[in-house]
């Protein structure tokens, strides 16, 4: 059986939330299935990483991509029907591409990754086509305008969110099959349209192997509280500026010599100038392995205000056994009850006091994590998660 995997760019390196979902997704499909990977290229670096996937005997075709001009990307913006970041992704090469493909070899099924490639998704009428949403990108843009305080800012949030309600929408129902990878996902799309099981929730993971918890962390270096995420996604920086201005000074009133230690690519400036001002905030940048930072932590925290889909920095967090303290929006959609396996505060007083009542209580800390952990290895290892896919597939191919 033969699959076309649609999606945006390549998922190496895995260094965001996106990429190590569209990864993990991709390699538990080509396990089981023979996977031509169709995506854009952004930079000569993607051509080493595309070998390294091409090893593990998938097909590889990369396109181009041409950044449209300034004044083509406004009038974009303001003039078009479509919301800006799925017109960004239209390109002539990659119809071209597509085209060719059509006629020269016989797919059994397409996997779009993200809604960005949905727009190329009618090329393909009259064979089984699964939409991956690994988020559902209009309530993104909802809560970005909600929490925005410029009023200019504000009003292009809301214009584009209702421009992506009614793509997404259409895109949906577009397709054979819609993956969320939450219940609650699930319910923003099928908004009552959709019969049950054209939506169905295939979850983030985790690779419960990689990720395991550490023995030895030496005390000095378990003083730190730790979030990890690309830093230059809106939401995270968000995240990171109420973390430091209304939470972390509560902590540091009773707690003075605690570390706060952000993990991620590409710190805005906002970011950089949190650390130049308090040398208790430490920004890595990039970094090739998290799993140190993660274990040198005495509690992982996700702030988050705004989002969709789930956290795998959660999940992430979990499998190495670390208490985790978060938003209720942060741990959207995943099964998780707080108070066992994590805990849940969406105040910025009760935020500070569970995690200094955690990093005090090490028992506490260390039971919370192990029952995170259990949680993820009973429900969200990529191999779980990998059946799963394979079901809806072999069903699809037979109702084909």
């Amino acid at each position: 059986m033969q699959l076309l995997f649609l999606a945006p760019r390549l998922p190496l390196p895995a260094d965001t939330g996106g990429k190590i979902r569209t990864y993990h997704i991709l390699n538990q499909l080509a396990k089981r299935f023979t996977v031509h990977l169709v995506c854009f290229s952004f930079d000569e670096n993607d051509r080493p990483w595309a070998h390294s996937l091409e090893k593990k005997g998938l097909k590889i075709t990369l396109v181009p991509y041409q950044e449209p001009p300034f004044f083509a990307k406004t009038s974009r913006i303001l003039f078009s029907s479509l919301p800006y970041s799925i017109l960004k992704y239209y390109s002539r090469a990659m119809e071209n591409v597509l085209e060719r493909l059509i006629q020269a070899e016989k797919f059994d099924a397409v996997h779009v990754d993200h809604l960005h490639m949905a727009i190329y998704g009618s090329r393909f009428s009259g064979q089984p086509r699964v939409l991956d949403e690994h988020n559902v990108e209009y309530v993104i843009l909802r809560r970005c305008a909600q929490i925005e305080k410029s009023r200019i800012k504000k009003k292009i949030f809301i214009d584009q969110s209702q421009k992506m309600q009614a793509f997404e929408m259409r895109a949906v129902h577009g397709f054979s099959r819609c993956l969320t990878v939450s219940l609650e996902d699930c319910r923003s799309l099928m908004n009552g349209t959709l019969d049950a099981g054209h939506c169905q929730v295939v979850p983030n993971g985790v690779d419960t192997q990689y990720f395991r918890p550490a023995i030895g962390i030496p005390r000095d270096e378990e003083q730190s509280l730790v979030f990890t995420g690309s830093l230059d996604w809106w939401p995270n920086e968000d995240a990171i500026v109420y973390f430091c201005q209304d939470i972390l000074p509560q902590i540091w009133r009773q707690l003075p010599r605690l570390k706060f230690v952000i993990v991620g690519k590409s710190p805005s400036q906002r970011i950089r100038a949190l650390m130049a001002a308090e040398p208790r905030i430490v920004v890595t940048g990039r970094v090739d392995d998290v799993r140190p930072f993660l274990s040198a932590a005495r509690v992982f925290v996700v702030p988050l205000r705004v989002g969709g889909g789930t956290r795998l920095k959660i999940l992430e967090a979990m499998a190495m056994q670390k208490a985790v303290v978060s938003t209720t929006l942060g741990a959207e959609g995943i099964q998780c009850a707080s108070g066992k396996n994590i805990l849940i505060a969406d105040e910025p007083q009760d935020f500070a006091s569970q995690v200094v009542a955690l990093v005090r209580d090490e028992g506490r800390a260390m039971s919370i994590g192990k029952a995170g952990r259990d949680l993820v290895c009973s429900t969200y290892d990529w191999e779980i998660v990998g059946n799963k896919l394979e079901s809806i597939y072999r069903e699809l191919f037979h109702a084909s």
